[in-house]
């Protein structure tokens, strides 16, 4: 039996120059790939996260790059885990079962227990985790979770070892055939099906072309490399700009042409100092990499991301330019240091089967050939592995409920029901109560409401405040500059807004004269029976007959709950859903202008101040348990969208308020939003009621053109075509046809 045979590795030969040693590539190349699946992890589930608050594409960069890496490094793990796996398949089928597709299937199995029972306690952490004993069957059998490459070893050897005396010519072109038919979608394939079969293309390659793969080490020139390493480039931002990634063969191209620049690029790597062995290294204890850095990842995301999303620009700037690459050295390094403790701690077992020698985890999954003559690591005391454990298992526990939200508390304002088991709400969008000279009405705006008011009859009925309600505090934010704008009135201002219940006060202008400005103004609706909400993290919860029903506060702004923030936004939402049975989002969001009546998907900007994607953000809401968001902001009308059976109205216009409210016509129209709601959720019913009003004054009154009304449905006609809110002459809300496909 040669050499090959029996390790899987060509014997040595006579080479001039300082190639890489041939023994060592493949491990060069799987050290530099776990580290960049952890770096891939690590932007792509907590560093896009954050709410980067920066105006410089930084954090876009690093994504950029991530992006680039996807393609080529998956295929080319797996390529790599073939050519380690050719000398097994000289073995008994007994010897492969055991060693190989019993030995991943075992540590398949342990490992997605293992991570379910660590990321369930990081809910809003993005990534797969089953939820119960059935969900979890399904996903391990239909849908393999984090720990899927394990499984994809296992399948990939049985299926190698079936199909062995098979042409391996016949057995690639019919995997490769496969992979590009399901890749283009022709064939369904139930979950990530399909993307295993595509990587067992790679595998079959790898695993026919090991000897002509090793040969080809240390022989690669840098002008091929450069050329390699540019067509790859090329073909990755072709791809990206025409968007063709789903016709037939595109991505097995760039994949391809990744992969070979991988290859080609070890060797060189392999020849750096210190680099090139630190690789190799790592390389052989990929495993407990593999299997760790995701449950490290989540505690080191949740104590990060928040903080993050909230400090300052230069905390920010800084953390943008280095958290991707410190995280990912932070993590990789605690990996193989909690390996080696529990290891060495009698807990072998969970980097390798049961029986066989413990110190083959420090290898890496990957490998499937004969272990290289290694020491067995001394065993140490068992009581510092638990240490370590309890220690990560702590820190989790304490980052989680240090920033945890808390739901409605045990013991909410109660009110009666207009109508039982349902909750009526009446819904304005921008409430100010100023002229065109910006100050208080000569009645103290006494009547502002009385021709409106009689529409106030709903169980809950709110707006969003505009404004200041307080005495003068001796601070303005503009300072006595003429092109700035700071709405205050007196504090018996409050009165004259008898009717509503509760006013958000996250927005653009409830902090014009700071924080004791805002303070009194709350103070001051609170005074006249009117609650407010605004703050961060704030939940307003009224038990309404047998209903609870929440209202949170969303705007763009650093003490707000931050419409850019969708992380934040869903884990909110997610947390007054728990505690209530409806929720309702107040959204100050979107352009500003008698312009900015359109809703398209993707961010929005006014006065170079970021103010969301108002479609990302409304539906991560309703994802996350919303049942009905109010938008307001643009001072412009916008429109109703039903989105998975929930009413989204992206701008009510304005309520009143002339002067700069009213500078053109197109702002002074608003809408009274008239919606009741099942107890759980589902829309029953509602009305859109018009108003206009004049510049000087902005007292709202009906309109019976019902002018609001119908522009809210042509607006949603046009930039929903399918999921408009239909709204009849009359002002009466249905959902979109039930035929329409949606």
């Amino acid at each position: 039996m040669s050499r090959v045979e029996r390790t899987g590795r060509p014997a040595p030969t006579a080479r001039s120059g300082p190639a890489a040693p041939r023994e060592t590539w493949g491990d060069v190349v799987k050290g530099v790939l776990i580290v960049l699946v952890v770096f891939w992890h690590v932007v792509m589930k907590s560093y896009l996260e954050v709410d980067w608050q920066l105006g410089v594409p930084i954090p876009g960069a690093w994504g950029l790059l991530a992006d680039l890496i996807w393609p080529f490094l998956m295929p080319l793990f797996l390529l790599v885990s073939g050519t380690f796996a050719a000398a097994a398949f000289t073995r008994p089928w007994a010897v492969v079962l055991r060693t190989r597709v019993v030995r991943f299937l075992y540590l398949y199995l342990l490992w997605s227990l293992i991570h379910t029972a660590a990321l369930w306690a990081f809910p809003d952490f993005p990534t797969l985790v089953p939820r119960g004993v059935a969900e979890f069957v399904e996903a391990v059998t239909i849908s393999p979770p984090n720990t899927w490459y394990l499984f994809a070893l296992a399948l990939y050897f049985l299926v190698a070892k079936g199909l062995a005396r098979v042409s391996p010519w016949l057995v690639v072109g019919a995997a490769a055939v496969l992979s590009v038919v399901v890749a283009a979608g022709y064939v369904e394939i139930v979950s990530n099906r399909g993307s295993l079969l595509y990587n067992l293309t790679f595998f079959l390659l790898g695993l026919h072309l090991a000897p002509h793969v090793r040969r080809l080490a240390g022989r690669v020139r840098p002008v091929p490399l450069a050329l390699l390493g540019t067509g790859y480039l090329a073909v990755f931002a072709a791809m990206r700009l025409t968007g063709s990634e789903t016709v037939p063969g595109v991505w097995p191209l760039v994949s391809l042409v990744g992969v070979a620049f991988g290859l080609a690029a070890a060797p060189a790597f392999a020849r750096i100092p210190l680099l090139g062995p630190g690789a190799a290294w790592l390389g052989r204890r990929s495993l407990p990499v593999y299997l760790l850095h995701m449950p490290l990842l989540a505690v080191a995301d949740i104590v990060l991301a928040e903080w993050l999303s909230l400090a300052s620009r230069p905390v920010q700037l800084a953390a943008a330019v280095a958290l991707p690459i410190a995280v990912t050295a932070v993590i990789v390094a605690a990996c193989v240091g909690l390996e080696r403790v529990l290891v060495r701690g009698g807990a072998g077992w969970l980097f390798e089967l049961p029986g066989r020698r413990a110190d083959a985890s420090a290898r890496g999954a990957a490998e499937a050939s004969a272990p290289r003559p290694a020491p067995r690591p001394s065993r140490g005391p068992a009581w510092r592995a638990v240490v370590v454990v309890a220690l990560v298992v702590a820190s989790g526990v304490v980052a989680v409920r240090a920033t945890a939200i808390p739901g409605c508390d045990a013991d909410p304002p109660v009110q009666a029901a207009a109508e039982p088991g349902r909750v009526s709400i009446g819904a304005v969008g921008d409430v100010l109560m100023h002229d065109v000279g910006h100050v208080v009405p000569a009645d103290g705006g006494a009547a502002h409401f009385d021709a409106v008011r009689p529409w106030f009859t709903q169980d809950l009925v709110t707006g969003n405040l505009e404004q200041v309600i307080a005495d003068d505090p001796g601070y303005d934010k503009c300072g006595g500059a003429a092109d700035c704008l700071a709405f205050r009135s007196a504090p018996d201002t409050a009165r004259t807004l008898d009717g509503f219940d509760l006013m958000n006060l996250a927005n653009n202008h409830t902090g014009d004269f700071g924080p004791v400005g805002y303070a009194d103004t709350r103070a001051n609706l609170a005074a006249n029976g009117i609650r407010s909400v605004g703050d961060r993290n704030e939940i307003a919860c009224t038990r309404i007959g047998d209903t609870t029903v929440a209202v949170i506060g969303f705007a763009p702004y650093r003490d707000t709950n931050r419409v850019t923030d969708l992380r934040h936004a869903r884990r909110l939402v997610a947390a007054a859903a728990a505690s209530a049975d409806l929720v309702i989002v107040h959204a100050h969001m979107g352009a500003e202008g008698p312009a900015a009546n359109v809703v398209t998907p993707g961010p929005e900007e006014a006065y170079g101040e970021q103010r969301g994607d108002v479609v990302a953000f409304s539906h991560a809401v309703v994802d996350a348990g919303a049942d009905l968001v109010i938008g307001h902001g643009p001072h412009s009308l916008r429109g109703m969208e039903f989105y998975r059976g929930r009413l989204i109205a992206y701008s009510l216009g304005n309520f009143g308020g002339g002067g700069v409210f009213g500078a053109e016509q197109a702002t002074r129209y608003g809408a009274y939003l008239d919606v009741t709601l099942e107890a759980d959720g589902r829309f029953a019913g509602g009305r859109v009621r018009s108003i206009d009003f004049e510049q000087e004054g902005g007292v709202p009154r009906p309109d019976p053109e019902g002018t609001a009304a119908r522009l809210v449905a042509e607006f949603g006609a046009r930039d929903f075509p399918e999921r408009a809110a239909r709204i009849g002459a009359d002002g009466i809300i249905a959902p979109p046809d039930p035929e329409r496909p949606r």
